[in-house]
C-alpha cells in the first residue's frame, strides 16, 4: 500500500465505513447502494490493503478537529465524463490543483487536496465556490454533496477512490500540467502526494472570486472556442488600461486567435477590470465598446501566429516548472524547482507521464509545450544578485533562511576564541572573509583561500555546517576528495560560493596545488558535465579546507592566497559527553541570528584579498618544500647530515637522500635539488669536501662488540654546498621559513647510530632513518 495515499486522505480515522462490493443495488435514479456498515475501530494497514485490492471499500470522514487536509464534490450524474474531451475542458475550466475519480455509480468525485490543515468551512466554500464557477447549472443541481459536510465532530464518511479496478482516477492536476491517467500511464500517488495540493492562497482568491460581481457593461460572446483560441499572456508592466488590453489581445494574436477570440479576450479582460484586487479595478473597465474596437483594429494587423494546442495559462504553469535553455549552443532543459538540467532524452522521459487532450487524441504535454512560442527560454546559466534580470537562468536563489535579530556572540566566541585562539586580527579576516561570502555569494571570490588544522574534536567543521544552514545547497558544496574537485566533470560546482573540502589531502601533490591555486584565484573557471554543454562561468568559489594531519596545503614561497590556522585540540576524547555537551549550544545556535550578523559585518574587501601569515602557515610552506623541509631541521639541530667532522658541509648526495625521504620528487635529481637549496640560502659555489655516507661496515672486535663503519663517497671528499658559520646558516633560512633559530655556537658532529643494520636493506629503512634522527637530535626527540 502506498504511504502517498494514506498521507493524502488523513483525517478522522478513528472509525470508517465499509461495504462488500456483492451487496450493491441499483436504485432507481441509478444510483448503487450498498450495505454499508460502521466500523468503530481505527484504520489498520490490512484495511487500507484491502481497500486497494476491492476487497472490502474504505470510506473515511475528512474531520479532524474541525480541521482537514482533503474535501471532495460528489457529482451525482450516471453517465458522466464519457469522452476525453470533456475530461479534458473539466480538467482546464477547473485550473487549480484536483482529483478526479469515478464514484461507485459512475458519478465522479473532485478532490482538492490542501498543503496544510485548513479549517473545515473554509474547504467546503472553496469547493463550492469552485463548483459554481465552473459547473453548468445542471450539473450544480446534482453536486450538492460537498465533503466535509459538517464543521465539528466525526463526520460523514465519503468512499475513498482507487477500490481495486472501481473508483479509478480519471485525471489529476498540478499547478502546471494535467495528468490524464490510462493502463499505460497509472496514477502516481507520490506526485500526486507532491504536485496536487491547493494553498490557502488559491483558496482565498477563488472565495474572493466568488463575492467579487461580475461587470455587465459588455455581454460576453458564447461563441465556441476553436483551436486557434491558444490563450494569452498577461502583462507584467504596462502603462494603462488601454496599454493592458493591448498587450493582451497582441499576445493572443500571436497565438493564432483570430477576429472572433480577440473580441472574445478584448471583453473579458477589460470585464476583470471590475475585480478591486486588479491592477486597474481602481479605475473599472471601460464603458465605451468603441475604445475596445479600436484595439481589435490595431491588433489585427499584425500577423496571425500558428495556431496552439495549449492554452496559455497552461503553458504558464508548465513555464513554472520547466524552461529550454542554449547553453554554448546546446538545448537542455532546466528542471527550475530543483535546479536541474537535462537533456532531451531524459527530460522527454521525465515529463512523459504529463499528457493532455490536442484534436480529439492523447497527447505528451512536453511535446505540445516545445512547439509553443510562449515556452519559458532562458540564454546560458549565471550567478548573479536577486535585481538580475538578463536573459540566463540565475543559480542564485536567495538565502536558505531569513535573517533575524539576536544574540550572535556564541557565534563571535567561536570565530575569536576557538578558531583564531584569541588572536582579533586573525579572526577579523575570517569573519570579513566568511561575510563576504555570506552577503554576496554572487560576486567573484577574494582571490584567497582559508585553511584549517588540527586534531578531531577541535571545532574546525562547525564552521562549514553553520554555512550549510545559512546557504542553500547550491552555495555550499563538500568535497571530500581533492580528486573530484578538479576531475572533468564539475559542472555542479558552478555556483558553489563556499567550497568545503573537508579532510583534504591537497599538500601531497605539486600538480594538484597549481591547479588549486588557479582555482582559488581565476576571474572564469570550465565547468562540464556528461551528456551537458560546457560552459566558462564566473569563479564565485572562496575555498575551506579542513584536514587532521600535520600539513594543510602546499604552500610556496611567494604564496598569495592561503591563510593557514591550526586549531587547538579541546578534548583529548572527542566522543565523550563532555565534549558533546560543550559543542551542543553551539550547534543550537540560530543561523537565522548568524546570518544577521554576518550581513551586517563591516567587511575589509582589501584585507581579504591578502593572506594572513600565521605560524601554522609557516609550518606547511616548511613541509611543502622537502629541500627547505632539511635545510630547516638541519638549522633547528645545528648538525648538517653525514658531516662527521661538523664543518658544516652537505653532500648534494646527502641532501637528495634525506629531501626523498620527505616527499621530493623521484625525478629529481641531486644537483637540481643542490641548486634548489643554494637558492633558498641565496649562495653560491659548490664544495667538493663534504660528506656523504653510502654506507655502514658492520666490524665485530676482540671482545665481540659490534661496531658501525661509515663507507664515504669518494672518501669523504663528496660534492656539496659550504654552509658557512651556523649563523650565517641560521640566518639565510630564516628568512625562509620565518622561525627564529637563535645565535651564537658553531656546527655540531653527526654521530653514527651504534645499532647493527645495513642501509640497503629495504626493510630497515624506516628505522635507520628514526636512528639517524635520534642520534642527531638526541633520544628525546619524538618520531
Amino acid at each position: 500500500m502506498d504511504q502517498e495515499f494514506k498521507n493524502l486522505f488523513e483525517g478522522n480515522q478513528e472509525r470508517f465505513l465499509t461495504y462488500d462490493p456483492k451487496t450493491l443495488k441499483p436504485r432507481d435514479d441509478g444510483k448503487m447502494v450498498p450495505d454499508y456498515r460502521t466500523i468503530n475501530r481505527g484504520v489498520s494497514g490490512q484495511d487500507w490493503m484491502r481497500h486497494i485490492q476491492g476487497e472490502k471499500s474504505l470510506g473515511l470522514s475528512p474531520l479532524n478537529d474541525g480541521m482537514v487536509k482533503w474535501g471532495a464534490i460528489d457529482v451525482d450524474i450516471y453517465p458522466i465524463l464519457e469522452n476525453d474531451d470533456d475530461v479534458e475542458a473539466l480538467m482546464k475550466a477547473w485550473r487549480d490543483p484536483c482529483l478526479v475519480s469515478r464514484s461507485k455509480s459512475g458519478g465522479v468525485h473532485i478532490i482538492a487536496f490542501a498543503d496544510d490543515w485548513v479549517p473545515a468551512d473554509r474547504m467546503r466554500a472553496y469547493l463550492m465556490a469552485k463548483r459554481d464557477e465552473v459547473l453548468d447549472s445542471d450539473v450544480i443541481e446534482h453536486a450538492g454533496e460537498v465533503f466535509p459536510k459538517q464543521s465539528e465532530g466525526s463526520g460523514s464518511q465519503m468512499n475513498l477512490p482507487a477500490f481495486g479496478d472501481e473508483r479509478q482516477v480519471i485525471a489529476w492536476r498540478s499547478a502546471t500540467v494535467i495528468a490524464y491517467v490510462t493502463d499505460d500511464h497509472p496514477v502516481q500517488w507520490d506526485q500526486v502526494e507532491v504536485d496536487c495540493k491547493v494553498s490557502e492562497g488559491t483558496m482565498a482568491d477563488a472565495l474572493l472570486a466568488a463575492l467579487t460581481p461580475k461587470s455587465k457593461a459588455r455581454k460576453k460572446r458564447t461563441t465556441e472556442r476553436k483551436k486557434s483560441a491558444g490563450g494569452f499572456k498577461h502583462p507584467e508592466q504596462s502603462e494603462g488600461r488601454r496599454d493592458y488590453l493591448f498587450k493582451c489581445a497582441a499576445s493572443a494574436r500571436s497565438r493564432g486567435a483570430g477576429k472572433e477570440q480577440l473580441e472574445e479576450i478584448i471583453v473579458m479582460v477589460n470585464d476583470s477590470f471590475a475585480d478591486p484586487d486588479h491592477e486597474y479595478g481602481a479605475k473599472g473597465p471601460f464603458t465605451d465598446n468603441r475604445r475596445l474596437d479600436h484595439v481589435i483594429q490595431e491588433v489585427m494587423k499584425f500577423e496571425q501566429g500558428t495556431p496552439t494546442d495549449l492554452s496559455y495559462d497552461v503553458v504558464e504553469r508548465m513555464n513554472q516548472e520547466w524552461a529550454m535553455m542554449m547553453v554554448d549552443g546546446r538545448v537542455e532543459f532546466l528542471h527550475q524547482p530543483s535546479g536541474v538540467c537535462y537533456p532531451l532524452r531524459d527530460f522527454t522521459l521525465r515529463t512523459k507521464p504529463m499528457t493532455c487532450m490536442a484534436n480529439g487524441k492523447t497527447a505528451q504535454m512536453s511535446d505540445l509545450w516545445l512547439r509553443d512560442p510562449d515556452r519559458l527560454e532562458y540564454d546560458g546559466i549565471v550567478i548573479e544578485s536577486p535585481e538580475y534580470d538578463g536573459p540566463g537562468w540565475n543559480v542564485f536563489q536567495g538565502w536558505r533562511v531569513e535573517p533575524k535579530a539576536g544574540d550572535a556572540s556564541l557565534w563571535v566566541d567561536y570565530v575569536e576564541r576557538i578558531l583564531c585562539s584569541g588572536d582579533k586580527a586573525l579572526a577579523h579576516w575570517v569573519m570579513s572573509f566568511v561575510a563576504d561570502g555570506v552577503q554576496r555569494p554572487w560576486s567573484l571570490h577574494p582571490g584567497t583561500a582559508l585553511a584549517l588544522r588540527g586534531a578531531q574534536g577541535g571545532g574546525k567543521s562547525f564552521l562549514g555546517a553553520m554555512l550549510a544552514r545559512i546557504l542553500r545547497d547550491e552555495q555550499v558544496q563538500e568535497v571530500a576528495d581533492s580528486d573530484r574537485l578538479f576531475e572533468r566533470f564539475n559542472r555542479g560546482m558552478f555556483g558553489s560560493t563556499f567550497v568545503l573540502a573537508e579532510e583534504s589531502v591537497f599538500a601531497g601533490s605539486p600538480k594538484q596545488a597549481n591547479t588549486l591555486k588557479a582555482f582559488i584565484s581565476s576571474p572564469r573557471w570550465t565547468y562540464e558535465q556528461k551528456f551537458l554543454a560546457g560552459f566558462m562561468g564566473k569563479n564565485v568559489h572562496r575555498m575551506i579546507a579542513t584536514t587532521n594531519d600535520q600539513q594543510a596545503v602546499h604552500i610556496d614561497d611567494d604564496d598569495r592566497r592561503w591563510t593557514v590556522i591550526e586549531v587547538a585540540n579541546m578534548f583529548d576524547n572527542p566522543d565523550s559527553s563532555e565534549a558533546r555537551d560543550y559543542w551542543r549550544k553551539y550547534y543550537e545556535l540560530d543561523p537565522c541570528v548568524v546570518l544577521r550578523y554576518l550581513l551586517e559585518y563591516e567587511v575589509d574587501c582589501e584585507l581579504i584579498g591578502r593572506p594572513i601569515i600565521t605560524e601554522a602557515k609557516q609550518a606547511d610552506k616548511i613541509m611543502s618544500d622537502p629541500v627547505l623541509e632539511v635545510l630547516h631541521e638541519i638549522a633547528e639541530s645545528g648538525i648538517a647530515f653525514d658531516d662527521l667532522d661538523g664543518n658544516g658541509r652537505l653532500a648534494t648526495s646527502t641532501l637528495h637522500r634525506e629531501a626523498r625521504q620527505r616527499g621530493a620528487s623521484p625525478y629529481d635529481k641531486p644537483r637540481v635539488l643542490g641548486e634548489r637549496a643554494k637558492k633558498i640560502l641565496g649562495w653560491k659555489g659548490t664544495c667538493r669536501n663534504a660528506m656523504h655516507i653510502k654506507d655502514y661496515q658492520r666490524t665485530v672486535d676482540g671482545d665481540g662488540v659490534p661496531t658501525m663503519h661509515p663507507i664515504l663517497e669518494n672518501g669523504g671528499h663528496a660534492r656539496g654546498i659550504d654552509l658557512k658559520s651556523l649563523s650565517d646558516f641560521r640566518a639565510a633560512v630564516s628568512r625562509r621559513t620565518g622561525v627564529d633559530y637563535g645565535n651564537g655556537g658553531g656546527w655540531g658532529r653527526f654521530k653514527t647510530p651504534s645499532v647493527d643494520f645495513r642501509v640497503g636493506d629495504p626493510a630497515d629503512v624506516e628505522k635507520v632513518y628514526s636512528e639517524r634522527q635520534k642520534a642527531i637530535h638526541g633520544e628525546d626527540t619524538p618520531f
